[in-house]
């Protein structure tokens, strides 16, 4: 008789009643030794088919077993477990954490923040709970996920397009309901974004590793039922494709189920009683005396020598950098005085720093040889208006004041602070209290350290109630000194935002810039297309030192010229000044400095020793926070960048010199186009008086050429016919911007206004009369609606040969101006000696009119015309003038247009 199938069916049922294993199914007999009796139904299961079955029957043979209690040497099948509720052994449900995380809070082993409750704290720990917990499952998400990336290839083979199949779906379906819908075509979306298809799924974060196998759990359902196959049968992972079918809440939120935690039974875990009761008691004296160094034996070796573990330099935390105290405490006899922080808070009158009253950090200090009395601590100083300094809780819980939520600005400072100056405290005597019960008609006010000594209460709401008034039913904040995390500002005072001190040097963090520097407006050597990197830029940062391991100096971080005019940046250390650290960029100084760093500190660092008890150094190559070169100096920090952006001269990083040299990124503030203009005009007459520059000194030994090279008194010619050119040929810069000036006319409507200007005489509507600009000026006899036609600029057209010959000839005969107007590539209009009253039309940099060349229709076809629009509606006796758009060369013209934002030259 076979005991393990028990034979064939009816074979001896009578006799092997009763010897079946629950699990397997299969038979066993008296003489097996790997079988499990429950305690409380008497059924004998084997213990490869129970885990809690297997290690009932490890503690029976071994001597923890023995030694054990009873209860837990009794074995309980399946079957009663389910009956009673019981999990399985080792594990721990969410009830269990949820009960631990309220422990945990409740004993202050976990404090929450300024502006979290304890109940908010327990949603956070509970929600790493969770996510930890579905991180054990990561397998089975991941098997949801690719089922769906299979069904994808089976709806492609039927349908060609998954799509295809959704819209089916939409058409078709009567039972499933929308949201699934929805998340199946989401997946569509997502797998093809993500192309699963080729490249498979592997997501790092259990995050979207569960999002998306919900996503895929919808797809799942809908193509089983669309391609008509059963859901249970041909899906793997069906169990956990079932539990993630979640509908959302009412409000759309997607909503995720909890997974039970788990003790893994493929990882070797340890039992907490088995590994202090069979493991612990051998390893303790091992460590002891190899990783401690608690036992005599391990002070020598062999030969009587000392071991290398014994003589490595013991592992010390690193102080804090505050000024010189460290020498002095180093060597007494320097006869330095002690350093002490002389800013003084406006309100409190107390000097220095203090601490910011983090949850590790105690929230009070004892203040004298009276340890009962308590000061709560008042933070950081913040600076504001005169060089004034103030303690951020004073300020905080001042009456007056009132803090921005998402700005971190500290509103009414300056209104407190006048009104403290003019009451004294209630517990110290002295002025400044600016802290007053909020309770009406109480005349008690406080600074703040004495209104916690006093007894105050505070509130969530900023409220502070004096010892008399304590009794409320507002929510009390039992840290009123934990500081916000985040940047604080001191919001200036209205009327003296004017006078604001530009002197106050900016800090972030460790970081000091002392000085921004200066833009070389003609220089492209100082700046890069990421940052700005200034002639003179100074500030200063506390960092490791590159001597003394395990402690902090300062760094003097400069930025100069070098002998090629190119930037050179410095790092001058503290303890070492006498060698700066120095490089063509910042990131290789940077470099230099934390491989020094790593140098000094190597003796404090395990080096791979297992049994040291020094730290081991981070070899992951995995990307960590930390700081590159430009955030080292502090023109990388994007407080910096902002500031270094509206310096003067700022446009010139715009304009580059060269197509080679870089051109600035700006991410806060964009120069204007009026101050590029003005760079670029500076720029051309630099360069123009540059090359009109008498080479050997004395102007009678050029003889002509230097007149040549001036060009005479052609220069307004050439600009004008070279300003016609851009604007109508060169398709970019000023032909760009008067394109955009200029109403876009189709050929019809420019035909109509042609007309009508034409049918009124030039004398009708304009007049030639003396102009206060320069000479001679165009004005106007009518009203001139916006974008109406003006006057057409005429004159005799000629090819551009001609038009040079005659330019010179002008020049030979002495006259005093020629009108030249590019119409074309080939053509030129000349109105010098034929030409219309159009000619008179001076330049302002503020000009009511415009030119544009149209085509329109005559006796002779189709002609090009120079025609002068109105930009604005003009009145009668208004001069008409337009911008001649110069270009930036041939030196310097003077305007005398008088405009509010006339620049001084025509070029």
């Amino acid at each position: 008789i076979c005991f393990r199938c028990g034979g064939c069916d009816g074979l001896l049922e009578s006799s092997m009643k009763g010897r079946k294993c629950p699990i397997c199914t299969k038979m066993w007999r008296d003489g097996d030794t790997d079988i499990a009796e429950c305690e409380e139904c008497g059924i004998r299961v084997h213990g490869k088919c129970d885990v809690r079955a297997n290690i009932y029957l490890l503690k029976q043979n071994s001597e923890i077993g023995n030694a054990s209690s009873d209860k837990a040497n009794k074995y309980t099948c399946p079957t009663c477990s389910k009956k009673h509720g019981n999990t399985d052994f080792g594990r721990v449900t969410r009830d269990h954490m949820h009960e631990l995380s309220w422990q945990v809070i409740i004993q202050g082993i976990l404090k929450p923040g300024v502006e979290s409750s304890h109940l908010e704290l327990q949603e956070k720990l509970m929600s790493q709970v969770d996510w930890k917990t579905r991180n054990l499952y990561r397998d089975e998400y991941r098997k949801v996920v690719l089922e769906g990336v299979r069904f994808l290839d089976m709806a492609r083979e039927q349908y060609g397009d998954p799509r295809l199949l959704m819209d089916r779906f939409w058409r078709e379906n009567l039972d499933l309901p929308t949201w699934m819908g929805q998340r199946a075509t989401r997946f569509i979306h997502i797998a093809k974004r993500l192309k699963l298809t080729s490249q498979g799924f592997s997501a790092r974060r259990i995050e979207n590793c569960v999002l998306i196998s919900k996503l895929a759990a919808s797809w799942l359902k809908v193509a089983c039922r669309t391609l008509g196959i059963n859901t249970k049968k041909n899906v793997k992972g069906y169990e956990r494709a079932r539990k993630l079918l979640v509908p959302p809440d009412k409000c759309g939120a997607l909503l995720l189920p909890f997974d039970n935690i788990r003790c893994e039974r493929n990882r070797n875990i340890i039992n907490k009683d088995e590994w202090s009761e069979r493991f612990e008691p051998e390893l303790k004296p091992f460590i002891d005396a190899q990783v401690l160094n608690l036992s005599d034996e391990a002070d020598a070796d062999g030969n009587g020598k000392k071991s290398r573990r014994n003589t490595e330099c013991e592992y010390k935390l690193a102080k804090p950098l505050c000024g010189w105290n460290d020498l002095i405490e180093a060597d007494p006899d320097r006869g330095d005085n002690e350093w002490k922080d002389p800013r003084q808070c406006a309100l409190c009158h107390m000097c220095g720093d203090d601490d910011a009253g983090l949850p590790g950090v105690e929230n009070c200090k004892s203040i004298g040889d009276d340890s009962d009395l308590k000061v709560a601590r008042v933070g950081r100083l913040l600076p504001f208006g005169d060089g004034n300094w103030v303690h951020a809780m004073c300020a905080f819980w001042s009456s007056e004041t009132w803090l921005t939520p998402s700005g971190g600005f500290m509103n009414a400072m300056e209104k407190a602070r006048s009104r403290g100056a003019q009451l004294k405290c209630f517990g110290c005597g002295r002025s400044g209290a600016t802290v007053g019960c909020s309770k009406a008609n109480c005349p008690c006010n406080y600074h703040f350290p004495c209104a916690f000594a006093m007894g105050c209460v505070f509130t969530k709401d900023h409220k502070v109630f004096c010892a008399q008034h304590k009794d409320v039913n507002d929510e009390l904040r039992p840290h009123p000194s934990e500081e916000y995390m985040k940047t604080l500002i001191v919001a200036p005072d209205k009327s003296k935002q004017e006078n604001v001190d530009s002197q106050l040097c900016t800090r972030i963090g460790a970081l000091v810039v002392h000085s921004m520097g200066q833009i070389e407006r003609h220089s492209d050597c100082f700046h890069t297309e990421d940052y700005i990197t200034n002639k003179g830029y100074l500030s200063s940062r506390i960092f490791w030192s590159t001597v003394t391991p395990k402690k902090r100096t300062v760094y003097m971080l400069k930025i100069e010229e070098g002998e090629n005019h190119y930037p050179v940046f410095s790092a001058t250390p503290g303890d070492r000044y006498n060698h700066p650290i120095k490089g063509t960029t910042a990131d290789e100084v940077y470099k230099k400095l934390v491989s020094m760093v790593e140098a000094a500190n190597r003796d404090h660092y395990s080096q791979g020793d297992l049994y040291s008890k020094l730290p081991t150094k981070r070899l992951s190559r995995k990307r960590i926070f930390g700081l590159n070169g430009a955030q080292f100096f502090g023109f990388g920090l994007n407080t910096i960048r902002r500031t270094l952006e509206t310096l003067p001269g700022s446009e010139s990083l715009a304009t580059p010199m060269t197509d080679a040299s870089p051109r600035y990124r700006f991410c806060y503030n964009q120069p204007s186009m009026e101050a590029i203009t003005v760079l670029q005009r500076e720029r051309a007459v630099i360069a123009a008086e540059k090359e009109l520059e008498n080479t050997s000194g004395c102007a009678r030994t050029e003889g002509t050429k230097a007149v040549a090279r001036s060009g005479g008194s052609g220069r307004i010619t050439r600009a004008l016919v070279r300003s016609a050119d851009a604007e109508q040929v060169g398709g970019d810069g000023h032909g760009r911007r008067v394109e955009e000036e200029s109403t876009r006319l189709d050929r019809s409507v420019n035909q109509k206004k042609y007309r009508d200007m034409k049918s009124v005489p030039i004398e009708q509507r304009l007049v030639a009369k003396r102009s206060h600009i320069h000479g001679w000026g165009l004005f106007t006899k009518v009203d001139f609606p916006k974008d109406s036609m003006v006057v057409e600029y005429m004159g005799e057209t000629v090819r551009r040969c001609m038009a040079d010959k005659r330019e010179k000839a002008y020049e030979v005969s002495g006259e005093g101006s020629c009108y030249m107007f590019r119409l074309d590539l080939l053509r030129i209009v000349d109105a010098t000696d034929t030409g219309c009253m159009a000619r008179f039309m001076n330049h302002s940099c503020q000009p009511n009119a415009y030119a544009k060349v149209i085509t329109v229709e005559t006796d002779l076809g189709h002609d090009k015309k120079i025609m002068i629009f109105a930009k604005r509606d003009i009145a009668t006796g208004e001069e008409i003038t337009y911008d001649y758009k110069f270009p930036v060369e041939d030196g310097s013209l003077r305007c005398t247009c008088g405009a509010p934002n006339c620049i001084g030259r025509l070029n």
